[in-house]
């Protein structure tokens, strides 16, 4: 048998609640990991990439405004960048360093699944040139 589900507002509700528990639990808080690498295939974690930053969460990490979850940062002023490079897909992990989620990064007029800020995107790109010793700014960033 096979269709398309729809699932109620209630249960989507439920389900991004869900998701910030999930995201809240462990030892410390949860972060996006910005890696410049090809995104896996599969939704493997990092498996030897190494990040280009570490943006870490606010706790609680998330709310729910409008029947999305956005994302909440715990330093506004940004994150230190730790290798020069476009970032291609983030991973976010909670402090126990379970996979919460993962998607692709781009700056806001590109639309990927996280949105950064902090450097130039070059022409022909979606992703903004980060450089080593500089800052990146997660933009505002929601979940559906």
């Amino acid at each position: 048998m096979s269709g398309t589900w729809r699932i109620g507002p209630a249960t989507a509700l439920a389900q991004l609640q869900a998701t910030i528990e999930l995201a809240d639990a462990g030892p410390g808080p949860s972060k996006i990991q910005l890696y410049t690498t090809a995104r896996h295939s599969a939704l493997d974690g990092a498996a030897g990439d190494l990040p280009q930053a570490e943006v870490v969460l606010a706790v609680p990490c998330a709310s729910i405004v409008d029947g999305a979850l956005v994302l909440h940062v715990a330093d506004p002023d940004g994150t230190l960048v730790m290798a020069t490079g476009m970032p291609r897909w983030g991973l976010w992990v909670n402090g126990a360093g379970q996979i919460v989620a993962e998607g692709s990064v781009t700056d806001e007029a590109n639309g990927g699944d996280f949105w950064v800020a902090g450097g130039v995107t070059p022409i022909g790109e979606t992703s903004p040139l980060l450089q080593a010793g500089g800052l990146v700014l997660l933009g505002t960033t929601s979940l559906t």
